[in-house]
């Protein structure tokens, strides 16, 4: 499972039928500010927007107009002369204000920049 937007850097445990506590998020998740380019696979659609999280799974971007749910899509983040590129997915989507996405088939080199992207934000 992928990111879901949330204000705090920790997530809130969920509670199962049977009492106990899981916690959801797989990832840690940093604020980012980023330029992000969003494109749908199926019409070519473009939204740019801004990331406002990012984590080695996904990024949270705004969006007035976000993608819906499940669409397939092609991410490129840029920031300080750096470019991240991967195929992606919208996970979840908060209508006016922007969708979560998650990171799809991320190639080693692309990694590299996710990776020294977070570095930087975790210091």
């Amino acid at each position: 499972m992928a990111d879901r937007p949330s204000n705090s850097s920790l997530d809130n445990s969920q509670q199962d039928q049977g009492g106990a506590s899981a916690n959801r998020r797989l990832a840690h998740r940093f604020p980012f500010v980023a330029l992000a380019e969003l494109v749908e696979i199926k019409s070519g659609e473009r939204i740019t927007a801004q990331t406002t999280q990012l984590s080695s799974g996904g990024c949270y971007t705004g969006a007035l107009n976000p993608f819906a749910e499940d669409t397939a899509v092609r991410v490129r983040l840029s920031k300080d002369g750096k470019v991240f590129e991967s195929a992606g997915r919208v996970l979840h989507v908060h209508v006016e204000f922007g969708m979560g996405i998650v990171f799809e088939n991320v190639a080693p080199e692309q990694q590299r920049v996710l990776d020294a992207w977070l570095a930087a934000s975790a210091s």
